[in-house]
Parts: C-alpha cells; structure tokens; sequence
C-alpha cells in the first residue's frame, strides 16, 4: 500500500497546474449558484451532482485512461496485485479530492450562514460521501471498455445515485424508495448541503444519519471492492 499511496500524492504534488484548477473550477461553478440567490433546494441539488460528479469521474476516467494506455496491465505482469494497485489508489484519491472540494464546501457554508455544526460536520461527510463515488468509479471502469464509455457511464450512473438519495425529489413516505434513501451514501451530503445553503436545519438524528449514510455507505463499498479487487483490476486493465 505504501508504494502506491506515496506515487499518487508526489503526483498530484507535482501537477500543480492541475491540482490548482480542481480546487478553482468547483469554486468556479459553485460562486454564481451561492451569490445568485437560487433557492436552497436547487443550490443543494446542483452542489451535490457537481461534488458527486467530480468523485465519480475523477477515479473512472483516470483508470480507464491507465488502462487503455498498459499501464495497469504492465504492472499487473510485473506482479502487482489487484489489493495493493486499486485499494491505495482509491484511498489517496479520495483524500485528494476532498480536500480539493473543501473550499467550495465551505464558501457554500460561508454564503449561506451554515450553523458551527454543519462546519464541524462538514469535513466528514464530504470526505466519506467523495470515498463512495470514487469507489463508484472502480466499477464504472471495469463496466468500460473506452474513455467516452467511461464518461457515459458515470453520468448515468451517477445520475441514477444521487436520484435514489433524494437530490432531485423527495419521495412518497413509507414507500421503498424513502426507505433505501437514508441508506445511500449521497443523501447525508445533500442533506448537509440544502442546510449550508440555507433550507432546513439539521436535526440531530439528521446529523447522526447523515454519517453513518456517508461512511456506512462507503465502507460497504469499500469491503465489497476489497474483495474482488483482482478480478477487477484483471477486467479495467484487460487489453
């Protein structure tokens, strides 16, 4: 795991160009939405398709770019294992991108008079919810078998997600949907996001939910992909 987690941050250390327009371009976006007086229930949604987004394609298309040119396969020969390439990737990746999506979280925060809590909470959610999308990506990749096919299948699947956690609607009480929403990891984002943004408060069991969504989510994830990872990484980096 080492090897690995040290080469993705002196990478991302050393592409400063890049790493400074992941951090611009969100702010970039979410400026206009958080100065423009949208109303909190749009601002939200829009925040938490562009946070999710982000995650989902920053993992996919980079493996399906590594994939297509040999570099997985090339290491894979040379005896990697699917654990120690995949597993420290996405836990460097997901890091990374949250602390590069932090400001714009706290500028919505900032914009939208978000109470001590929510900017206390804040770090959390957004690191476990952005750990779920680009586990989301892994398998988005191996589902590739192209970068235009990889794009196409984040959106949608992405899409598909944050649709499940409630972002685009709230559904019906009592029916299935309202009972998979607390489940998905996307929903405690959105949550803390519609409150950040000026919409309702967070309750505590809200607080308490929005957590063990985010990192509940992601870990499950996480086992599941842990598991399978050389089959994995045998199907994103087959030639």
């Amino acid at each position: 795991m080492g090897p690995v987690w040290r080469l993705e941050w002196a990478l991302a250390l050393r592409r400063r160009r890049l790493l400074a327009l992941n951090v611009v371009i969100p702010l970039l976006l979410v400026v206009p939405i958080a100065l423009g007086g949208a109303p909190a229930f749009h601002a939200a949604a829009a925040y938490t398709v562009l946070f999710v987004l982000f995650a989902t394609f920053g993992s996919a298309i980079p493996l399906v770019r590594d994939a297509e040119g040999g570099l997985l396969r090339r290491t894979l020969l040379a005896g990697g294992s699917g654990r120690a390439i995949l597993l420290p990737r996405i836990l460097s990746a997901a890091l990374l991108d949250a602390l590069q999506l932090l400001p714009a979280t706290l500028l919505i925060l900032a914009t939208g008079e978000g109470s001590l809590h929510l900017w206390v909470l804040a770090p959390f959610v957004l690191l476990g919810a952005v750990l779920a999308g680009n586990l989301v990506g892994v398998w988005v990749a191996a589902m590739a078998r192209s970068l235009a096919e990889g794009a196409l299948f984040a959106a949608v699947v992405s899409l598909f997600l944050l649709h499940a956690s409630g972002v685009f609607r709230t559904p019906a009480p009592g029916s299935v949907a309202a009972t998979l929403e607390p489940l998905l990891p996307f929903t405690g984002l959105h949550q803390l996001l519609l409150a950040g943004a000026g919409g309702p408060p967070l309750l505590r069991n809200a607080i308490l939910g929005g957590l063990l969504g985010s990192w509940g989510g992601a870990l499950v994830l996480l086992a599941v992909t842990a598991v399978v990872t050389q089959p994995l990484i045998k199907r994103i980096s087959a030639p």
